[in-house]
């Protein structure tokens, strides 16, 4: 991984910079998958409580290229700044930027305890209250299902890593094992 590019949200008082984010993070969701993209890595430098305004793409030229031409493009600059592609500094720290899912949705656990164990609806929310939601202390993206219309959030997770490691990355830019650049 060599390469990389900033995408800048642009101040706008009409529409808050999360939204942008949202609308962007799902459009270049979209361009990976339609791509069949795994070799494209993304990264938010200005993460802290939220993922900020600062998008990173990691990757080849080529790839990068490629995700950059693509129409989606054009359309988001209204709202934000695509950067050169850039060289990545020699010195970098790592980081893996992965997908976090709450294990203890009600919602889920309901569903599963109504085919598991043959609950009715009823049943299966007197046993699973709402009260018992988890909630994730970390950034997100709200995304909409293609599958099932609904939104929903992709918490992220940015973890510091001592060494690089060379994997895959899914249609979100993100990994489980494959590393990113952090500078």
């Amino acid at each position: 991984m060599q390469y990389y590019t900033d995408i800048k949200i642009q101040p706008n008082p009409e529409i808050a910079p999360q939204v942008v984010l949202n609308m962007l993070y799902e459009k270049l969701h979209l361009v990976l998958a339609e791509q069949k993209r795994n070799d494209v890595g993304i990264s938010f430098p200005e993460a802290d409580k939220n993922l900020g305004t600062v998008l990173r793409l990691h990757g080849e030229l080529d790839p990068l290229q490629d995700v950059l031409e693509h129409r989606f493009v054009k359309v988001m600059q209204d709202y934000a700044l695509v950067g050169r592609i850039k060289k990545i500094p020699e010195k970098t720290g790592y980081l893996l930027v992965s997908r976090v899912q709450a294990k203890s949705s009600p919602e889920r656990l309901r569903r599963r305890s109504m085919k598991c164990l043959g609950l009715t609806e009823e049943q299966a929310k007197e046993k699973i209250p709402d009260s018992k939601a988890k909630f994730l202390d970390l950034p997100f993206i709200i995304l909409n299902s293609r599958s099932t219309g609904q939104k929903f959030r992709l918490f992220i997770r940015q973890s510091e890593q001592t060494a690089g490691t060379a994997g895959e990355f899914s249609t979100y830019g993100l990994s489980t094992k494959a590393t990113v650049p952090k500078f």
